[in-house]
């Protein structure tokens, strides 16, 4: 799955943050991935693709999805 994918599954998970519907933060928070995570909307693949090439991250942390235009 693309981070595109993952970030879209995702939507079908609340944000602990923001509560349902899209992120307030233009992005997608990763408290909202690791709720897709938990709620098995996508695989620990899938959640492991989106912080690859984070060095420090947190739930608050923002996952901007490289095909949407903002």
């Amino acid at each position: 799955m693309t981070i595109h994918q993952t970030c879209q599954a995702a939507q079908a998970a609340a944000c602990p943050l923001c509560g349902p519907g899209p992120c307030a933060c233009h992005g997608t928070h990763l408290a909202r991935i690791a709720r897709a995570r938990a709620d098995q909307l996508i695989t620990a693949g899938d959640f492991a693709s989106v912080i690859a090439d984070a060095d420090v991250f947190t739930g608050t942390t923002v996952v901007i999805d490289p095909e949407v235009t903002r």
